[in-house]
């Protein structure tokens, strides 16, 4: 089940946004709105989710 997990830090300023479950670039895009009210981050590190082949993926779901 996909998650979006926020920190937010002591200073109040400092929000740190974590995605789970999500394929490609559909973390970009769920938390979209996010960014939109908090502000585009200053960094972004993609996990390896982030470059999963989403043909692949679709393919393993027909499987099982």
């Amino acid at each position: 089940m996909p998650e979006i997990i926020l920190t937010f830090e002591w200073d109040g300023k400092t929000i740190l946004k974590e995605t789970k479950g999500f394929i490609g670039s559909q973390c970009i895009s769920k938390t979209k709105f996010l960014e939109d009210d908090l502000g585009k981050p200053a960094n972004r590190r993609k996990k390896a989710e982030y470059y999963e082949n989403k043909e692949e993926n679709k393919e393993d779901k027909l499987k099982a």
